[in-house]
């Protein structure tokens, strides 16, 4: 299952805090509202249902608000370091309502990326830019050794001032993290996260539901054992989307809404998770507590300006 790492880290991503320009990640709703999958809008005008959002990890998780305030908060501090250099750099804007794909944690889930897209990436969601918009020279500045040619091995310098290992932005990520993050918390969380994932595909439930998947995926001309086999069709996996895989993808959200297999599979993890928070609540409390912190310490670094 070559895709089942990805699915796993995006969550582990969202758990550890991963937010130094990456995105939000899985993570941020309540586990309180755990007992049934919520919705979402997408860029296709679908009501997308939000299983990974729902998880009860995703309480110990940043929540997209967060992740954008302190995306920001490190964006500013960059450009203040920037500013010392005589360079001026503007923030990249972080829109809060950005469409964004569905919840892809149990394999594909809307019917309308799957008649659009196939297994391929929601192609109506706006990509960030490769870099920011900086004079090249400035780049090393921004990145530190990573912007600089390759091989180089001299402390970098701009204008004859010496610029750090991981650049402005490195520099900034790391202000933030060294002062708010919790390691042990995190490791803890992407354990269980992993975890419960990898757990769910033995339990009973989550088998039978499978079977019955592969079973309508037959009566439609499709042989697969496991949802997440035809996202690793090699067919599937060029730039262009085929009408065999469109085909294939609309089959497979169709078969997991008449099997029920998502819900069921959700269940499933909310159990494991929940028994694991139950075992580690002094290191996943004081995990959400650092969150929070950090979240607050953004806003401030915000408020400043």
């Amino acid at each position: 299952m070559r895709r089942l790492a990805p699915v796993c880290l995006a969550l582990a991503a969202a758990l550890l805090g991963c937010s130094s320009g990456s995105g939000p990640g899985e993570g941020g709703a309540p586990a309180a509202a755990a007992k049934s999958p919520t919705t979402s809008g997408s860029s296709t005008g679908e009501r997308q249902i939000s299983y990974a959002n729902r998880l009860p990890m995703a309480l110990y998780s940043y929540s997209v608000d967060e992740n954008t305030v302190i995306e920001s908060a490190q964006h500013v501090l960059t450009r203040r370091c920037l500013k010392t250099y005589g360079i001026a750099y503007e923030t990249p804007p972080q829109p809060l309502d950005a469409p964004r794909s569905a919840d892809r944690r149990y394999g594909l889930s809307s019917a309308t990326e799957a008649a659009l897209y196939g297994y391929h990436p929601n192609r109506d969601i706006a990509q960030l830019p490769d870099g920011p918009d900086l004079p090249k020279d400035a780049l090393p500045v921004f990145y530190g050794k990573r912007g600089a040619p390759q091989g180089s091995g001299e402390k970098l310098t701009y204008k004859g001032k010496a610029i750090p290992d991981d650049g402005c932005f490195g520099q900034s990520v790391a202000k933030l993290s060294e002062q708010y993050d919790d390691p042990a918390g995190a490791a803890v969380a992407s354990r269980i996260a992993n975890e419960s994932y990898e757990k769910t595909l033995a339990d009973p439930a989550v088998k039978e539901a499978f079977r019955k998947w592969s079973a309508c995926m037959r009566s439609s001309g499709f042989r697969y054992s496991s949802p997440m086999e035809p996202l690793n069709t090699p067919a599937f996996q060029g730039n262009d989307i085929s009408a065999k895989e469109k085909q294939t993808a609309t089959a497979d959200v169709r078969c997991k809404k008449e099997t029920r297999l998502l819900d069921i599979w959700f269940k499933a993890e909310t159990g494991l998770q929940k028994a694991e928070i139950e075992k580690n609540t002094v290191a996943l409390e004081s995990l959400r507590a650092a969150h929070r912190e950090k979240a607050e310490a953004a806003r401030r670094i915000l408020a400043e300006g």
